[in-house]
C-alpha cells in the first residue's frame, strides 16, 4: 500500500522515527501551542495534560507497531491535514479526560490521529481544492471513512479507535455519514470525536475557507441541535474557561 501511495502522490517514505523533526513538519508542542492561541484557552492548559498520551504515539517505540507507516505517511503528506489531525486528537483527549474516560485515552488518541487516514487515498488535487467540490469530487471524500477503516484492517486497532475511524463523520440526526447513524447507535468515543473535528475544522486554516472565531463555532454548534452532542459540546466549552 505504501508503494502505491508513493506512485499516487510521489511521497518520499523513509524509515526513521516519526519524532526527529526535518524542519519542513511542526512539532507537537508547536502545534498545540498554536490550537491553544485558536482555542483562545488563557492559564493553565488543560493541552499539557494530554500531550504525553500523543507523544506515546509518536515516539520511536512505535515503529514496531502495524499501524505506523499510516502515521508516517499521514505526516508528509499534507502539513494541514497532520496538524489537524494532531489537533483532534488533542481536542478528543481534554474532553475524554474531563469526561473520566482515562482507561480509553490512548485508544481514542490513535483513533483521533487516524480519523482521517482514507484521505491518503484521495487524489490530493481532490483534498487540496480551494474551492467548492463538484459530484464526484464529493462522491470520494465521502467515502475517506470507510476508506480509512478498509486501510487499517489488520492494523491491531482497538475496538474504539476503528469506531473513531470509521463513525466521526455520523450525525445524532443521521444525516451523516458512511451508515446514518442516529444518537445512542454513536458510541461516546466517536460522538467525542466527531466534535473534536467539527470544532478544528471551523477554527482552522482550509485551502478553501478561512477559520471563525471560537464564540461563533460554538455558537453555531448550539444551534445545530439536532445534529451534535450538546452535551459533549458544554464539555469542551467549560475547558474554555
Amino acid at each position: 500500500m505504501i508503494e502505491n501511495l508513493n506512485k499516487i502522490n510521489g511521497l518520499d517514505i523513509k524509515e526513521s522515527a516519526l519524532d526527529k523533526e526535518d524542519g519542513s513538519t511542526p512539532k507537537l508542542l508547536e502545534i498545540s501551542r498554536e490550537l491553544q492561541a485558536n482555542l483562545k484557552i488563557s492559564g493553565s492548559s488543560p493541552l499539557d495534560s494530554v500531550l504525553q498520551a500523543i507523544t506515546n504515539i509518536l515516539c520511536d517505540a512505535s515503529q514496531n507497531e502495524p499501524w505506523w507507516d499510516h502515521v508516517y505517511t499521514l505526516r508528509h503528506y499534507i502539513d494541514w491535514l497532520y496538524i489537524h489531525s494532531i489537533n483532534v486528537s488533542i481536542i478528543s483527549l481534554m474532553i475524554a479526560e474531563a469526561l473520566d474516560l482515562k482507561p480509553q485515552l490512548d485508544d481514542i488518541a490513535l483513533g483521533a490521529i487516524l480519523h482521517d487516514i482514507g484521505k491518503l487515498a484521495i487524489p490530493k488535487k481532490i483534498v487540496q481544492k480551494p474551492g467548492k467540490l463538484n459530484e464526484e469530487e464529493q462522491f470520494y471524500m465521502r467515502h475517506h471513512c470507510e476508506l480509512g477503516l478498509s486501510m487499517t484492517t489488520g492494523c491491531g486497532l482497538s475496538g474504539i479507535s476503528v469506531d473513531i475511524i470509521e463513525q466521526h463523520h455520523e450525525r445524532l440526526d443521521g444525516s451523516g455519514y458512511p451508515r446514518g447513524l442516529t444518537d445512542a447507535q454513536i458510541p461516546l468515543h466517536a460522538r467525542i470525536v466527531l466534535m473534536a473535528d467539527v470544532i478544528d475544522a471551523m477554527t482552522s486554516y482550509r485551502p478553501y475557507k478561512k477559520p471563525k472565531q471560537i464564540e461563533d463555532v460554538v455558537g453555531e454548534l448550539r444551534r445545530e441541535k439536532s445534529k451534535y452532542p450538546q452535551d459533549i459540546l458544554e464539555v469542551f466549552r467549560s475547558l474554555l474557561l
